[in-house]
């Protein structure tokens, strides 16, 4: 048995007060005597020793009314299994999930609100020895240290909706090992946990937690089981050109339980405007297309916004891109350059060419270019492999035709050094295609149907090559061997251009193959970046700046993480630094030589409204492997929820009404006892 105010326990030396009253406050009697009263002396010893028997009655009462007085005011309690020191100290730690689904509406504002207004009644009715653990879904260095009551609300009243989203199982564990570097082993634990337990985040199975932890569950419940979010925006072509034709696609997801008619979304991008209405049906998605153009080129700042009832947060989605005015490309050219390459792109104005021999190249010739073609090169040299493989490194993109006397080993050096498979030697005979792999992004938009026939280029000689686990066939002759083949955003012909080695220049093939890995090397950064995850955001700095880059808005300046991968360089938002000063939106990314608009969403997981139901959690968050479990659930339109926690295994309401009984049976005993 514990005492939580133990210093009333020395009010139990003023129960001689009532003793000593009882000993020294007799009545003095005088005695009469007469000649034969025997009768009326035995009614005088009776009643004597009736009052006799009242007075110590009374005094029993009075005692022990005192007695479980003091007691009730000491507050007993019998402490946590093996807390066996008197001195049991006691922390009280309450997560607060602070995710955007928690913006939901309640039946008095929304979730979070309502959690907070919980967690502020916990800590007010706590002790005022109770250290405070209060932690969010940031998980800071702050929210690892207890802290006092009065701290505790003060940090409560600034915890505010945070994009960041943590599994509770997670939280949990963070929690546990942060009371545990805080505090003795002497310590009583109640943990109070306050979420709306939604399935995409609350992986409930996966909590484990001390058996001699105090555990209060307590899910919080949405009126509104409604809610529609942008999930993802993408265009079918990979690149933008002006007064060309836009096929924007926005998935919009519908997470309620009813369906949503007549739903307005809206784009805008730059002065374009556009409005549709959309009908999506309950617990379901749809892919909305919009088509517009680009007038003029430059950079595009878009965004797509619908009108929601319910959460907020994923009603927008912002994007960027630009509009380039041209593409520039270099041609290697080798012994056996095929002259139909350039033509091809000679018949698009979009595409810049710049021819130099290979005996000829210098490093610099890959300054500003999105794509490079090897075209008939046998030789290759140090200085063309290493100026290849770091153009490859920072984004661009190459395309090898190889010549008709091919130089293996450096040849297989640059194959190896791009992830593409080595040549092994060259066949001879007599091949035609076979297979298109029409599944592959590469081929997409390149043809309306599948073609049933298709002009099938002969190949009288093929290189061969060894098995690559990292690249991809698009193109197979019927002897099953590789003709066309990329890795990334580089990609082989095995085979030479030359009329003596295939007819592969007069099949419509060969310009749609050339266009198509034109279009694909454009140097594109993502429409947008999302924050608060490790996605990396590549940065095309032609002008290998090393200045400092910063996001800046309105009131925002912001340095983000900078990550240098091989010689590409990439940045992201991840951590709470950046979830704390950033929201979503546009904001520009500027050095003292760049400056380019970059967008900035929120991720949506968090969109999602299905969460575990009440028999769900209790049948994962059982007794047995929590013994000291109580879980609680706000009823719809009831989110005032009344809860105490209470000291483990208290006694002070139980002395306190034994000391009332007492005090009556007193009361009793001088009132009917005569």
């Amino acid at each position: 048995m514990r005492f939580e105010h133990p210093h009333f326990l020395w009010a139990f030396f003023l129960l001689v007060i009532p003793i000593l009253i009882h000993l020294f406050n007799f009545r003095r009697y005088k005695t009469f005597y007469f000649s034969s009263l025997q009768f009326l002396k035995n009614i005088e010893e009776e009643t004597r020793s009736v009052r006799k028997l009242k007075h110590l009655l009374v005094l029993i009462s009075r005692l022990l009314a005192f007695i479980f007085l003091i007691l009730a005011f000491a507050q007993p309690y019998l402490p946590v299994k093996g807390n066996s020191s008197s001195h049991s100290k006691k922390v009280l730690a309450i997560y607060i999930d602070n995710s955007f689904s928690m913006s939901s509406i309640g039946s008095n504002g929304n979730l979070l609100s309502e959690s907070k207004e919980q967690a502020r009644k916990f800590i007010e009715n706590a002790p005022g020895s109770t250290e405070i653990l209060l932690v969010s879904n940031e998980l800071s260095g702050i929210e690892q240290q207890t802290c006092t009551k009065s701290e505790a609300l003060v940090r409560l009243d600034k915890i505010s909706f945070s994009p960041l989203t943590k599994k509770l199982s997670e939280v949990v564990h963070w929690i546990t090992e942060s009371l545990e570097e805080n505090t003795h082993q002497n310590t009583t634990k109640q943990f109070v946990l306050l979420s709306d337990f939604q399935k995409t985040q609350s992986d409930i199975d996966q909590i484990t937690l001390d058996k001699t932890y105090y555990f209060y569950p307590i899910q919080v419940h949405s009126q509104l089981k409604q809610n529609v979010s942008i999930d993802s925006i993408w265009f079918n072509e990979p690149n933008f050109k002006v007064k060309i034709n836009n096929e924007l696609n926005i998935k919009v997801s519908n997470h309620g339980n009813e369906d949503v008619s007549n739903l307005e979304l809206q784009l805008t991008v730059n002065e374009t405007k556009r409005t549709v209405f959309v009908e999506i049906a309950k617990k379901s998605s749809k892919t909305v297309e919009i088509n517009y153009s680009d007038l003029k080129t430059g950079e595009k700042i878009g965004q797509v916004h619908i009108n929601d009832k319910n959460i907020h947060f994923d009603d927008d989605y912002y994007f960027t891109y630009t509009v380039h005015p041209s593409s520039s490309i270099l041609l290697i050219q080798g012994e056996n350059a095929s002259p139909y390459v350039s033509k091809t792109y000679r018949l698009d104005n979009y595409y810049h060419t710049e021819e130099v021999l290979s005996t000829s190249f210098l490093p610099e010739s890959v300054k500003n270019k999105q794509l490079i073609i090897l075209n008939g090169v046998n030789k290759l040299n140090d200085g063309i492999n290493d100026a290849l493989v770091k153009f490859t490194k920072t984004g661009g993109s190459i395309m090898l035709f190889p010549g008709n006397d091919l130089a293996l080993q450096p040849w297989n050096n640059l194959l190896v050094s791009l992830s593409l498979p080595k040549i092994t030697g060259v066949e001879q005979g007599k091949s035609s295609l076979n297979s298109i792999n029409y599944e592959d992004p590469y081929f997409k938009g390149v043809f309306d149907t599948k073609p049933s026939k298709i002009a099938i280029p002969i190949v009288k000689k093929w290189y061969t090559t060894s098995r690559n686990y990292q690249s991809t066939n698009l193109l197979t002759l019927q002897n099953n061997h590789a003709l066309f083949t990329k890795s990334g955003c580089n990609y082989l012909f095995c085979s030479s251009l030359d009329s003596t080695f295939s007819s592969f220049t007069s099949n419509a093939l060969f310009p749609s193959c050339l266009l198509r890995t034109a279009e694909l090397s454009q140097q594109k950064s993502p429409l947008s970046l999302s924050l608060g995850t490790d996605t990396r955001y590549p940065i095309y700095d032609n002008n290998k700046s090393e200045n400092t880059y910063h996001i800046k808005g309105e009131s925002v300046d912001f340095i983000p993480f900078i990550e240098k991968i091989d010689q590409q360089t990439y940045l992201s938002l991840v951590g709470t630094d950046a979830t704390n000063r950033i929201k979503q939106g546009i904001y520009t990314l500027e050095n003292n030589e760049n400056k380019s608009a970059i967008a900035i969403n929120y991720g949506r997981v968090e969109s999602s409204l299905d969460c575990y139901s009440e028999d769900e959690i209790k049948e994962v968050l059982n007794e047995s492997k929590f013994p000291n479990l109580h879980f609680k659930s706000t009823e719809l339109g009831n989110s005032n929820l009344q809860i105490e926690l209470e000291k483990p295994t208290e006694y002070w309401r139980f002395f306190l009404l034994l000391s009332l009984v007492f005090l009556l049976t007193e009361m009793a005993l001088l009132k009917f006892l005569h």
